[in-house]
């Protein structure tokens, strides 16, 4: 049955959904199905909320994503930069493709940061070389992975079938699931449908340095998690009533307040910013309202 997220409500019982098996995956490393099952189930997979007209309502949901679970909101931010992408540059086949395939539960990612020893490059029709970093590796369909090329930098769209992947080095505490591995591949070959946009159309600013928005919001998600875990402490040990830990509360909440009006003021000036040239002064507000929210 499919749920649509109307209210807040809504968004809020979507957490605590991702949230019920989140410290089981952290324990085993695996990809948090169970929880991207709820996000289908939410109709999030096929149509997340991206799009003019629609920034605080993504900002928020990631955020609440992130409050369940960070490693859900890193392969989530991911998949919803991987749509943002196709629609801003792909073909008009290549959007339908997405859009049938997300429709059909299909999860993308994005890949860009370079293994340095094996950095990937694109040249006579076949992409080879290594990414760090490649977030969801075990549970996506697609990435959308960058490739140095003469003149700067290529998308391409390729299943992530094609790549081997080495799960010695990712470890991280709390974000185990995240299966932020190395992959590979000595060579793959691509046709003109596999490849997105033009050369260095993924840092074209200002959603390039804007976009980072998306996972700071995952990551006040994960600031709010800090939070419910400090109240539920100091209720279940009886502790709440004592003055001081009253006012560490105090200060924790009015810290994660500000956190989502950050998220707020960064999701007005992205509206803004939408149809502008980089060297807009709202894409440079933009810019701007997503770095002190990074801070």
């Amino acid at each position: 049955m499919l749920h649509r997220v109307q209210s807040p409500s809504d968004v809020m019982r979507l957490g605590r959904e991702i949230a019920l098996k989140a410290s089981d995956r952290d324990g085993d490393g695996a990809f948090p199905a169970d929880a991207f099952h709820a996000l289908e189930r939410y109709g999030l997979i096929a149509r997340p909320p991206i799009g003019r007209g629609r920034s605080a309502a993504l900002l928020h949901l990631l955020a609440a994503v992130g409050r369940g679970d960070l490693s859900t909101g890193r392969i989530f931010e991911g998949h919803v930069n991987a749509l943002t992408l196709m629609e801003a540059f792909g073909t008009r086949h290549q959007r339908d493709k997405a859009m049938r395939d997300a429709g059909e539960g299909a999860i993308f990612g994005v890949w860009n940061t370079d293994l340095p020893t094996n950095p990937m490059r694109y040249a006579q029709d076949t992409i080879a070389g290594a990414k760090t970093f490649a977030s969801g590796v075990d549970g996506l369909s697609f990435a959308i992975v960058t490739a140095s090329v003469h003149e700067g930098r290529q998308m391409a769209v390729l299943p992530v079938s094609v790549f081997d992947v080495d799960r010695s080095w990712w470890n991280a505490s709390g974000m185990r699931a995240s299966g932020s591995h190395v992959v590979s591949t000595p060579g793959h070959p691509v046709n003109r449908d596999d490849i997105l946009g033009k050369v260095d159309d993924y840092i074209a600013e200002p959603a390039f340095s804007g976009g980072a928005i998306r996972f700071v919001a995952v990551q006040v998600g994960g600031v709010h998690a800090i939070h419910d875990c400090t109240l539920e402490h100091l209720t279940r040990t009886r502790r709440g009533g004592d003055p001081y830990q009253k006012h560490r509360l105090a200060l924790m909440s009015v810290a994660t307040q500000t956190c989502y009006h950050w998220l707020s003021y960064a999701a007005e000036t992205w509206e803004k910013a939408m149809s502008d040239e980089a060297d807009s002064a709202d894409g440079r507000r933009f810019v701007a309202a997503s770095q002190g929210a990074r801070a």
